[in-house]
């Protein structure tokens, strides 16, 4: 009609002013039907076929091998093992149309203080164990051990033990030095196979020592900062990455049909793998801040449970009942009333050192060790013979 101009009719529809001319041309040829859109009536080209969708309801709904899974890992579990590409709010859509998956419920909102994520990687490791039914029933309980970068939140270590307990740790340190390098430092919850409970003794205090854990001391020689944190949440990261493994590890463990904790261990490679393509980020330092380990560096001497014992007359020492009897060495021809250090590695080998040397040793039984008596201690008497002694008697009754 001519009472609005095409830069007004732009502003007022929201686009552009070639647009509009484009919509009065049309207008002109087909009048009041060209407000219709051109794809009305026509089945999109998108649209999921009806076999397929009821496919992808059979496996996520009751009873189908995904029917618990979250939309985000039943979306890549789809694309790996079913070859289904479905975009992940498409799928999202389709389960809640058809009452599988219920809406999130929101928590009520907290006021926290964000701790930014640490420049390189290696600069902080976060560490703990998380005992769950991981196996849902099909084999024991276990306890997951593990460890996350904080800086670029990858996954460098996990491992099911039957309990949390300090070989899993020992296991941890010695895998990541080995694989990345020593972080600088450990951020860890306060259980006692990581921080020692126990107060120092007079002589402990005397020398400025505190009491510590076999995985403490480990950390301390190998210059790795302890740090124990006083809440969960101080440590968030890997307590998050616990909530997303137990329920995505679970399901695959279950998918895969693993029933002991020995092939649980060997699936977790390839899961590893896989989640950090899928979560980890870029640090935003690209420069790393592992320490390498040297490659004369003795890994049985350092990651390992470690005991002392004093060496008695016939070098023979007692340790988890029983008797290690030390051979003869070049260079320590005798170690009596001096300490070596009993090095038990997660494989259960033992090692024996005199400071850093190696010695050589070998478990004897109780009836092989001939104990001598002490170098201070008496003798034995001997056998008197009674004659002799009379005699000797009067010799010098008569010298008086």
């Amino acid at each position: 009609a001519g009472a609005v101009d095409v830069g007004t009719a732009a502003e007022l529809l929201g686009v552009s002013e070639r647009q509009v001319r484009r919509l009065r041309a049309r207008f002109r040829l087909e009048g009041l039907a060209s407000s219709i859109h051109g794809n009305s009536g026509r089945t999109p080209s998108n649209r999921l076929e009806a076999a397929l969708r009821e496919q992808i309801l059979a496996l996520a709904g009751i009873g189908g091998k995904y029917h618990d899974l979250n939309v985000c890992h039943l979306q890549e579990l789809l694309v790996q093992e079913e070859q289904i590409s479905i975009g992940r709010s498409t799928l999202d859509r389709l389960l809640k149309q058809a009452g599988l998956r219920q809406k999130a419920k929101n928590s009520p909102p907290l006021h926290r203080r964000r701790r930014q994520r640490r420049a390189a990687e290696g600069m902080l490791l976060q560490i703990d164990g998380s005992p769950f039914e991981w196996l849902e029933g099909r084999g024991p309980k276990a306890a997951l051990i593990g460890a996350i970068d904080d800086a670029s939140g990858k996954v460098l270590f996990l491992h099911f033990r039957p309990t949390e307990d300090q070989i899993g740790y020992l296991l941890l340190l010695r895998t990541v030095a080995q694989n990345y390098g020593l972080p600088m430092s450990l951020y860890h919850d306060r259980h006692t196979i990581l921080r020692s409970p126990k107060r120092p003794t007079p002589e402990e205090e005397l020398a400025g020592q505190a009491p510590m854990s076999q995985i403490q001391r480990i950390m301390a020689e190998l210059g790795i900062e302890s740090i124990a944190a006083y809440s969960p949440q101080a440590k968030g990261r890997i307590e998050r990455l616990w909530g997303t493994l137990q329920d995505r590890l679970t399901k695959e463990l279950r998918l895969t049909g693993a029933t002991s904790l020995d092939e649980a261990n060997d699936f977790l490679p390839g899961f590893i793998a896989r989640y950090n393509a899928r979560f980890a980020k870029a640090p935003q330092d690209p420069h790393s801040a592992w320490v390498p380990m040297p490659a004369d560096v003795d890994i049985n001497y350092y990651f390992a449970i470690r005991e002392t014992r004093k060496v008695p007359s016939y070098h023979c020492i007692s340790y988890g009942g029983q008797l290690l009897q030390l051979l003869p060495d070049p260079k320590h021809p005798s170690l009596v009333n001096q300490r070596v250090s009993v090095h038990s590695v997660p494989e259960g080998a033992m090692y024996l050192y005199h400071g850093k040397h190696l010695l050589p040793w070998r478990r004897v039984t109780p009836s092989e060790v001939a104990p001598l008596p002490a170098p201070d201690s008496p003798l034995p008497p001997k056998a008197v013979d009674a004659k002799k002694a009379g005699r000797r008697r009067g010799w010098l009754y008569a010298q008086r």
